[in-house]
């Protein structure tokens, strides 16, 4: 139960310790009943506008239909109630400034939950914000320091990313360039914010390890870059054996045609980014070969390994997304539909609407069922999940080839020992 601080300005001295002892006596695990609010609040920054709308909006349109599908069953059950959910968006540019400010309206909105953002840069900017109000925040965006220094710096003991981090996408995409298809050196470029530079680190760590390198130090390009040609020329004449990019979805597009326009042979290694269903709607078959890591699988893929544990709430997810819009989910859904079916478990299994308490329950070890598999979190708020590799075959067709399980198994390039910073 959070005692907002205009609220306390109000109280007289007498009346606040009677609150307060009023708040310890239903605190859950002290006595009397958990507290169950009528409903929760669940708050979102986002890139709704700008370079990476697109992904943001999607974000957005999966959540709407969770919290949809939920009300419209009566609620979270509770103790015997049915606990609404209400969704309020805010829109953070992908930049610091704007989450930032989307973060502080957030606040003053006074939510319970906060989900975003996917943009490194602006999910570690408005960490310290929410930490400070001691609001629980989900987190999707890759950087490694969201798990690590700057989850400590900002005392932010109760935030979880969803998904993976930067380490959990590169580790099976580098061995598997290594063990598999015999790349071994590296041209590298990358966005030049916290979510590039983590990927290509996390990548070049495990290039290393396993013999391989880059043949010069990574290029980074500004953020919604729409010129490559410069880096692209000096890759194509680097003699490295292959190419690492990471971008959003728009500079993904602009280096795919631009890789193609200049005649580039190097075998492509990308991010998450190109099983997005814009970018390859606007590639077409010029995605023919690349390579990039996978976490979401609906079953719809051709893979080539037998599937070890089924994607339930990708199908769930994907039976309401084809309803409402008549095409297939997307990952962006994901975040969306996961956040809000993460806080519902999580209420479920507390027993309580407290968000203390409900975010003590997600970080507790217990498993979730989620759009990208059913895990827990470790200790450091990281999802304890992994991805695969996925091979494109020209257009909106793709191979899994690997499962999830590649980057664990020998030589074992991943752990969970590793998804936390050692201390």
């Amino acid at each position: 139960m959070r005692i907002a601080g205009h609220a306390v300005r109000r109280l007289g001295i007498g009346a606040l310790a009677g609150a307060l002892v009023l708040a310890v006596l239903v605190a859950p695990g002290v006595g009397g009943a958990a507290p169950v609010a009528d409903r929760v609040t669940i708050g979102f920054f986002l890139p709704l506008t700008g370079a990476a709308a697109a992904e943001g909006n999607g974000v957005r349109e999966g959540a709407d239909l969770a919290a949809k599908e939920i009300n419209d069953a009566g609620g979270i059950s509770v103790g015997g109630r049915g606990v609404r959910i209400e969704l309020v968006y805010e829109d953070d540019r992908c930049s610091p400034q704007g989450a930032t400010e989307a973060a502080n309206r957030l606040v003053a909105r006074r939510v319970d939950f906060v989900g975003g953002s996917f943009c490194s840069s602006a999910a570690i900017a408005a960490q310290p914000i929410l930490a400070q109000a001691r609001i629980p925040q989900v987190i999707y965006a890759f950087a490694t320091d969201l798990t690590g220094a700057a989850r400590e710096k900002s005392g932010a003991i109760y935030s979880v990313r969803l998904g993976p981090q930067a380490k959990i996408e590169m580790a099976p995409l580098a061995k598997y360039a290594v063990m598999a298809n015999n790349h071994r050196t590296f041209f590298a470029m990358g966005q030049n914010t916290d979510f590039g530079r983590s990927m290509v680190t996390e990548f070049r760590a495990v290039l290393e390890k396993l013999g391989g390198r880059f043949v010069a130090e990574p290029e980074y390009f500004s953020f919604g870059a729409t010129d490559f040609r410069t880096i692209l020329t000096r890759a194509k004449g680097s003699g490295a054996q292959a190419l690492l990019a990471i971008g959003l979805l728009g500079e993904m597009i602009g280096i795919t045609l631009q890789y193609r326009e200049l005649g580039l042979t190097q075998a492509f290694y990308g991010s998450d980014l190109l099983e997005n269903a814009p970018y390859m709607e606007a590639v077409g078959d010029r995605n023919k070969g690349f390579y990039s890591p996978w976490f979401y699988d609906d079953g719809a893929d051709a893979r080539t390994f037998r599937r070890s544990e089924p994607e339930r709430e990708s199908k769930t997810m994907g039976l309401a997304v084809l309803k409402a819009f008549g095409r297939r989910a997307t990952r962006d859904n994901g975040w969306g539909w996961g956040t809000v079916h993460l806080i519902r478990q999580a209420i479920e299994k507390a027993g309580t609407t407290n968000n203390v308490a409900v975010a003590e329950k997600i970080l507790s070890g217990e498993r979730f069922v989620l759009p990208y598999g059913t895990y827990g979190f470790t200790r450091c708020g990281q999802a304890d999940m992994r991805a695969g590799v996925a091979l494109y075959e020209g257009g909106f067709k793709k191979v899994l080839v690997t499962d999830r399980d590649y980057a664990s198994t020998p030589p074992v390039v991943l752990t969970t020992a590793d998804l936390c910073p050692q201390k």
